[in-house]
């Protein structure tokens, strides 16, 4: 999961006609292709696999994350001795999202309404996004087949402990060795370590509750304090300066 876990949005820009639409279409179908490929490639994978690493892949396959959950993770780098939290959560049931860095962005949603606020500068921007019209590959590879693949099958070398009442898998190849990440015994993420051309950081779980529309309540009230911005370059990513 190294840090953050990123979410992947294709979008096709047609721009009319016979010719531009056929090679959109063909765009899509080899996009829709290589989803099928990657997802021989884990099936083979899995039934190359044994021992640890097989069990750990069992679990990954079949984790179902928790919902609702917020989760308050501590990022830290061991060079400088920069720390910050980050806030994520979800409630699929309720359709809330939020994402983001408290001492800088925050992004909330609830349905297509959504959020941003910079609690630096406390000002925040809103407008709505159609949240249906998101391109969904479920039908042709699983979330969890897709980590699997982008762990294990994207030319880095890992290896795989269990270590009481968790897996330990860490990275062996030259550009991240000895990174890692800790699993519990179900597969639920707890904490990372990356040695790389970014720096050394330490990535952990701090907490993880149900509080989802408790959060957002506060991030709505906690909005109504600010002062708002009509333009989203305002405030997205600047909560990092």
């Amino acid at each position: 999961m190294k840090r953050i876990k990123e979410v992947l949005l294709i979008g096709l820009v047609v721009f009319g006609g016979v010719y531009l639409s056929a090679s959109s279409s063909l765009g899509q179908k080899d996009y829709e292709n290589e989803l099928r490929d990657r997802k021989t490639k884990v099936e083979e994978y899995l039934g190359k696999s044994d021992g640890v690493e097989r069990e750990f892949l069992e679990k990954i396959l079949n984790h179902e994350d928790e919902n609702p959950s917020v989760t308050l993770r501590e990022i830290t780098n061991d060079d400088t001795g920069e720390t910050f939290e980050k806030i994520q959560a979800v409630d699929k049931e309720n359709n809330i999202d939020i994402d983001g860095r408290l001492d800088g962005t925050i992004f909330f949603r609830k349905g297509n309404e959504r959020f941003w606020i910079d609690t630096k500068r406390e000002t925040y921007y809103t407008d709505t996004f159609d949240y249906s019209k998101n391109h969904n590959d479920d039908g042709i590879i699983s979330r969890n087949e897709s980590m699997i693949y982008d762990k294990f099958l994207s030319g880095y070398d890992k290896e795989v402990e269990k270590i009481g009442d968790t897996y330990k898998v860490t990275s062996l190849d030259d550009l991240n060795k000895g990174s890692y990440d800790i699993y519990d015994i179900e597969g639920n993420w707890l904490e990372s370590f990356t040695d790389n051309s970014q720096g050394r950081w330490k990535d952990k779980l701090v907490s993880k509750t149900t509080d989802v529309n408790e959060t957002y309540e506060k991030l709505l009230n906690l909005k109504d304090t600010y002062t708002k911005v009509d333009d989203l370059g305002q405030i997205k990513d600047k909560g990092k300066k």
